[in-house]
């Protein structure tokens, strides 16, 4: 055996055979395994890997505690903004969110926003925009369109030129079109939501990436819902409830006569792509409604996440909207939601109860517009009892 010289980091020699021979008996073997030993757990901790290691276990079992690891730059793994995956520059902006690093924050978001906080990486904002997608969403019923500056302005057709039928030789008669002008102005939303510290100490035991876009998409997505469907026109978008759509009036109690009076009002033009919007409580009674035939109108799809139809048409959800009405109609053509594809986050740990419940309070900010620019691709039942 080749001689090894041990000696542990206090200068403590520890005697080996200068070479293996014959007489080395098992207990010579089980003192060198003990003198390693003992020299290896005095080396740990002096340099106390020991916990260290220990530390590192506990997190390496998680993808999403590697990501971080490489965007905070432990050890050997750090790299640079432009070499992070999609995942990571994800994990590490949320998690630069909830420990407030401002350093970490500027090099991962996009650009300097306008107000002071942080620009949202790409990334993040592509997950973020799909998940705001989803079907029961206004966002994905209604038509997107991208702002480049904070105001828009739409051409309307307002009224048709006319056509005449004429004889020869006689004088024509004229016409003319009349265009409309509709804008889309930008203005600010802000939600916030509180993350305990709780949340950052346990993030590596579960997929913080789909928690915390969930989070961000629901905040979002709520104040979205509400302005596109109510929004009242000053300091806000214009929803649907604060434009000019004709209708019809309910007739008595919900039948199915006013339905199909709400369906045929719309020209047949807008009916091929059109959807019905209620509140819960209208729902509950359609349910219930049934034809001459005394059979349900209301039609459950067979396909899992399709929304139900009556008549042919989807149906969704909108607690938004009056009890009072149901709206009816193609939404991508009768309504445009301006993006302005800016969301800023901002973090305090002092804001309200913060400081008192260990919280994080993350504060998010977008730009959106909001205007019927077609009503008349949409129609309203008015006056449901």
């Amino acid at each position: 055996m080749k001689k090894i010289n041990k000696k542990d980091i206090e200068g403590e020699e520890v005697e080996t055979p200068e070479e293996e021979t014959e007489e080395t008996t098992e207990e010579t073997e089980e003192s060198v395994d003990e003198a390693v030993d003992e020299v290896t757990e005095k080396i740990e901790k002096k340099l106390n890997l020991k916990e260290l290691r220990e530390k590192l276990d506990k997190v390496l079992g998680s993808k999403e505690s590697e990501m971080a690891k490489k965007v905070f730059g432990i050890g050997d793994v750090k790299k640079n903004v432009e070499d992070l995956t999609k995942e990571e520059k994800i994990v590490g902006f949320f998690l630069s969110l909830l420990n407030n690093d401002k350093v970490g924050l500027k090099a991962l978001s996009e650009g300097v926003a306008a107000d002071g906080g942080y620009l949202v990486p790409d990334e993040f904002m592509a997950e973020l925009i799909r998940d705001l997608e989803e079907p029961t969403r206004m966002r994905s019923l209604v038509r997107v369109i991208p702002m480049k500056r904070d105001t828009m302005k739409i051409p309307k057709l307002g009224s048709k030129p006319k056509v005449y039928w004429t004889a020869e030789n006689t004088t024509k008669t004229t016409s003319t079109a009349d265009f409309e002008e509709k804008t889309l102005t930008a203005y600010k939303i802000a939600a916030i939501l509180y993350a305990s510290e709780e949340l950052v100490e346990d993030a590596y035991d579960f997929d913080v990436v789909q928690l915390i876009i969930g989070l961000f998409s629901e905040a979002i997505a709520e104040e979205e819902d509400k302005v596109i469907t109510a929004g009242t026109g000053t300091g806000q978008p214009t929803g649907l409830t604060s434009c000019t759509i004709s209708g019809v009036t309910c007739s008595g109690n919900l039948d199915f006569d006013n339905i199909i009076n709400l369906v045929y009002s719309l020209p047949s033009k807008y009916r091929k792509s059109a959807v019905f919007l209620a509140h819960n409580n209208n729902i509950r009674e359609l349910r219930k409604v049934k034809d001459s035939q005394n059979r349900y109108i209301w039609l459950e799809s067979v396909i899992p996440n399709e929304p139900a139809t009556i008549l042919g048409y989807p149906i969704y959800e909108n607690n938004n909207l009056p009890e009072s009405s149901i709206y009816f109609g193609d939404f991508k053509r009768g309504y445009w939601l301006g993006d302005r594809r800016k969301i800023t986050v901002k973090v305090s740990d002092i804001a309200g109860s913060a400081w008192e419940k260990d919280q994080i309070g993350i504060r998010v900010v977008e730009r959106i517009a909001g205007n019927c620019v077609l009503e008349a691709a949409i129609r309203v039942l008015s006056s449901i009892p």
